[in-house]
């Protein structure tokens, strides 16, 4: 498709990249910084990096990337949130926590929460290291393909923020690769991997078989229940709540072998930094499973109340899915 609109590079986006990554890999490819970059293109009133760009990207964004670099809108869209849709969550709020995402937590165009997590043998086996999308997701926190812990952070103790790698660097015109740390300098494949021992064996096949599909893009994948992903993070927030989840962990942990772990005060299950997360998925998984023979034994040993199930939650399908099963 030659429109005579097109950059002199203009790079398509890798397998799974999102948006923000692939945005500042053009600028690189063409020579630019991201700051000059993003006025030439979407205008210098537009300042599109004060967003969380992968999730609240404008139309007139997608559309300027769509026009010259040659890639129709309904693949752009997949480098987005947006993919998720009817998928993880039923659709997109502007504000707040939402359901499996990742806050990035902005200020001023600066990153301060751990949204963006990353594989450091994804980034270290890369040509040209890039992030996914589906390292947003607060489920994601382990790598299906190396069978490592994702990391949220780099070893110096920054958040990721590709998109600030150039910041004081007046003098230097050869662009930086996206897994350099903003902060120090390092480079996040170096990060020394660590390999999980996911056990129970149970939790383990289905959790990874969920990821797999979704590091897929959900390609030639099969589907995934989405209902037992709603019931899944309904029994994390469970989990995290000190009100409500006193009972069910010891139950959890008694049955299964994990450790006894102390959440201390009251966060939304997406705050948790990724070790945490990784533990809290582990004793829902266990629970959830394929089927509501653990979940209803759990109930009848009284371990958790049945009301707990849809406390503070509106989810049409969730109430839907309980009553066919309780």
């Amino acid at each position: 498709m030659l429109t005579g609109e097109l950059w002199p590079a203009h790079p398509h986006t890798y397998q799974g990249e999102c948006l923000s990554s692939w945005i500042v890999r053009t600028a690189h490819h063409n020579g630019l910084k991201i700051q000059t970059f993003s006025d030439l293109s979407f205008g210098k009133h537009n300042q599109i990096w004060n967003r969380d760009i992968d999730k609240l990207a404008p139309s007139f964004v997608l559309q300027t990337m769509s026009n010259r670099a040659a890639i129709s809108l309904k693949e752009i869209n997949k480098t987005t949130l947006k993919l998720y849709i009817n998928r993880l969550f039923p659709a997109l709020k502007p504000s707040g926590i939402m359901r499996w995402i990742n806050p990035l937590v902005l200020h001023h165009r600066k990153h301060t929460g751990f949204g963006m997590q990353f594989c450091p043998l994804c980034l270290l086996e890369d040509s040209e290291p890039y992030f996914r999308i589906a390292w947003r997701l607060s489920l994601y926190t382990f790598c299906p393909i190396h069978q490592v812990m994702m990391e949220d952070r780099c070893s110096c103790g920054a958040s990721v923020n590709f998109h600030r790698i150039e910041l004081g660097k007046a003098n230097q015109f050869a662009p930086s690769t996206l897994d350099e740390c903003y902060q120090c300098g390092l480079r996040l494949g170096g990060v020394e991997p660590k390999v999980i021992q996911l056990l129970p064996k149970s939790v383990y096949t289905i959790w990874n078989r969920v990821l797999g599909v979704i590091t897929r893009g959900f390609v030639n994948s099969g589907p995934i229940n989405y209902e037992r992903l709603i019931l899944l993070h309904q029994i994390c927030k469970i989990i995290v709540s000190p009100r409500f989840n006193q009972k069910i962990i010891k139950y959890i942990c008694d049955k299964s072998d994990l450790p006894v772990r102390d959440f201390g005060i009251n966060r939304y299950f997406e705050q948790f930094d990724v070790n945490e997360r990784h533990y809290i998925l582990q004793l829902a998984w266990w629970l959830v499973g394929n089927t509501n023979k653990k979940l209803k034994e759990s109930i009848r040993k009284n371990a958790m109340q049945n009301n707990y199930l849809y406390r503070d939650s509106r989810d049409k399908m969730l109430h839907y899915l309980l009553k066919q099963n309780f």
